[in-house]
């Protein structure tokens, strides 16, 4: 070996010895690592001081040690380390997750374990015969598994669900929101850094070595494609999963880590990413259900103004579970709101963040209960044309308009909204010197670059369809930024996470402020208006806050839990309309329910919705509540309601995938 080589290896031994070293220096450092929950404890009265410090001299020694063995042993090595490596990289992640979640190695479901090493294995073969190093194939199965627990235990707490399949659609998204968080790490996720930094210099200690001949690498290549198709086969292609009862639970996918662990409920999510086609599904069945309602299509008697406001983030939190008790009214305008007015309750079939799926509910009358779990509708069920609300009041002679003062590209946005019927599409970069709250554009100026859109548009002579999406209450409520945000308002539940409570209760006073503004105004105009106004869905204020409002979630129902996804609404109009209380409803409904009481126009699959309200009045990704009170589980099939939601599936089947087949007759006005 030639001695600039000898020097390279020498510079690199030291280098990681230097980052063991302030891997421990920063567990020193962090005295949250060593003290209990009451901040009880000393450096060097903590095990977790030992064990790091042993284990990091330990580590230190081993990476500045050159290797000397044989080329045989050092060879035996490699592949001994290729066996035992996915068990080091899945223990490690085990260690991040145990704990948060409750998770036993012991009491995890046997076949999901079993298959989780398979998929580690299949990884790590892959990634062998395709780099023809072991070194290279350990680290690129350690660091990726590393990052997706570690964004896992991120998200999980920002959100209120975890990562899943679906999320990978998302990603330009999360990354465009995801300086506005505040980032801790804590004593797990620094074991899982320090534990994969260890797997890697394992590995990086192993000289290169040829593996194998060509012969042999194309039969293992064909061998890893067998067993790769088998685990899908398996998986993907059969009940088996189903029927022992392995699968993902909704936007709560971390209810089943202590069951089936992390890794392998994330990986549950790669396998419904499609929509499953009903079982009675036919052009007939569509034709046979559909039909009765194209001849109730309503046309548009009225057509005033119509400006929608999807709000990030907006719940009453006086109306969810217990209640938070707070020191004074945050929604006060709202709350006293009456004449010319129609308010409620809605429910959407998101938590803590997927915005644009509220969008694709309330826009279309579909309903993502039928979709895969945790899927974005704008991603993966809006490709080409669509029929929506947006195309329905442009066809009725409507200008269509929708504004979003945050980044245009955000869950495909700009690629959704024209498909679907917009004219117009205005992102933060189209509003000048906006006012902002925190990091992001106030409600207020987006009330007032509503009210310049609707002026401009009174020259074209058309009613305006302004359709927006809010962003000054998004998540990140942070005590180290709050511009242009008063904190007059307190939080008096004890025992809950009350400043983030804090800073978000204050928020929605300000959208408060901002409806009474828009209403104000528009009372003094002579053209009709109506402005309706919901939540996207709710924040997620941290464990604790719903603890308190519902109880912890593993002991909850599927009834209880709704809970998690009521979000107001409140339709008000500057001329008379009677007066009215809806008390739940959901988004897929809402539209149908505000055109009955408005005469605004009404599609066959509009008039399906309203009919079917008035039995399933709410139905969401959770369940769903019959008009007899009682509340079903989608699958139940005992439930007196499940033909008609095998109905409905089958219909809103057909408006998303049935390309040329589309019974238009029932999505679009006719003319």
């Amino acid at each position: 070996m030639s001695v600039k080589k000898t020097n390279i290896l020498k510079a690199f031994r030291f280098a990681g010895a230097a980052a063991a070293a302030l891997l421990l220096l920063f567990f020193c450092l962090h005295t949250e690592y060593y003290q209990d929950e009451e901040g009880v404890g000393t450096l060097f009265t903590s095990p977790r001081t030992y064990v790091t410090a042993a284990s990091s001299l330990i580590l230190m020694v081993f990476i500045l040690l050159p290797n000397t063995l044989s080329e045989r042993r050092n060879k035996i090595m490699g592949w001994v380390w290729a066996a035992a490596a996915p068990f080091a990289v899945y223990f490690s992640l085990l260690h991040l997750n145990a704990d948060k979640y409750n998770i036993h190695f012991l009491e995890l479901n046997k076949i999901a374990l079993v298959l989780t090493f398979c998929f580690l294995f299949l990884a790590e073969m892959i990634f062998l015969l395709i780099t023809g190093s072991i070194k290279v194939s350990v680290i690129l199965l350690a660091v990726p598994v590393a990052v997706l627990g570690i964004a896992n235990c991120f998200v999980t707490s920002f959100r209120g669900m975890a990562i899943s399949a679906a999320d990978l659609f998302s990603m330009g998204s999360a990354m465009s929101v995801a300086s506005e968080y505040t980032y801790e790490i804590d004593w797990y996720m620094f074991s899982e850094i320090f534990w994969t930094f260890a797997i890697c210099a394992v590995s990086l200690k192993i000289r290169g070595f040829r593996l194998m001949k060509f012969p042999l690498r194309i039969a293992l290549l064909a061998a890893w494609g067998v067993g790769a198709g088998s685990f899908f086969f398996l998986c993907c292609r059969t009940t088996f999963l189903e029927d022992h009862d392995i699968r993902s639970q909704g936007f709560s996918h971390q209810l089943r880590y202590k069951e089936y662990d992390m890794l392998f409920t994330t990986l549950c999510t790669c396998f419904y990413l499609a929509a499953e086609k009903p079982g009675e599904y036919s052009l007939d069945k569509v034709a046979e259900i559909g039909e009765p309602y194209t001849e109730q299509v309503q046309e548009a008697a009225d057509t005033p103004h119509l400006i929608v406001i999807m709000n990030e983030s907006l719940a009453d939190y006086g109306e969810i579970g217990k209640g938070l008790e707070l020191s004074e009214d945050n929604m006060p305008f709202m709350h006293s709101l009456e004449e010319n007015t129609i308010k409620g309750t809605v429910y959407s079939s998101v938590f803590g963040a997927n915005t644009p799926n509220s969008e694709y509910e309330f826009l279309t009358g579909n309903t993502m209960a039928f979709l895969p779990e945790s899927s974005v509708g704008f991603h993966l069920f809006v490709r080409g044309d669509m029929p929506s609300l947006a195309s329905e009041l442009k066809q009725s002679g409507y200008e269509t308009l929708a504004m979003h003062p945050y980044r245009g590209y955000n869950y495909r946005r700009h690629l959704v909204y024209p498909q679907i019927g917009f004219d117009t599409y205005y992102t933060r970069n189209d509003f000048e010197d906006p006012e902002y709250i925190r990091s992001y554009i106030s409600d207020q100026s987006l009330a007032e670059r509503i009210v310049q859109e609707y002026e401009k548009n009174l020259d074209t002579g058309n009613p305006l369809f302004s359709y927006n999406v809010s962003i000054q209450n998004h998540g990140g409520y942070s005590v180290s930024n709050l511009t242009n945000l008063s904190m007059d308002i307190q939080v008096e539940t004890e025992g809950i996470k009350g400043s983030t409570a804090q800073i978000y209760v204050n928020l929605v006073k300000k959208t408060d402020e901002m409806f009474q503004w828009l209403v104000e105004y528009f009372s003094q105009e002579e053209e009709p208006v109506a402005i309706l106004m919901f939540g996207d869905h709710q924040p997620n204020l941290g464990e604790s806050t719903y603890n308190y409002l519902i109880g912890e979630e593993e002991s909850c129902t599927s009834e209880e839990l709704m809970e998690k996804y009521k979000v107001p609404f409140i339709l008000w109009t500057n001329y008379d309309i009677q007066e009215d209380t809806i008390e739940k409803t959901s988004l897929n409904y809402l539209y149908s329910q505000i055109a009955e009481k408005l005469n605004f126009p009404m599609t066959g699959y509009q008039s399906y919705l309203l009919d079917l309200s008035k039995e399933i009045p709410v139905i969401n990704t959770v369940g769903y509540w019959g008009d007899n009170g009682n509340f079903y589980e989608l699958d139940d099939e005992s439930s007196p309601y499940y033909d008609r939601v095998q109905e409905y599936n089958i219909l809103e089947y057909n408006y998303i995938f049935g390309g040329n087949d589309r019974y238009l007759e029932l999505f679009k006005l006719p003319g």
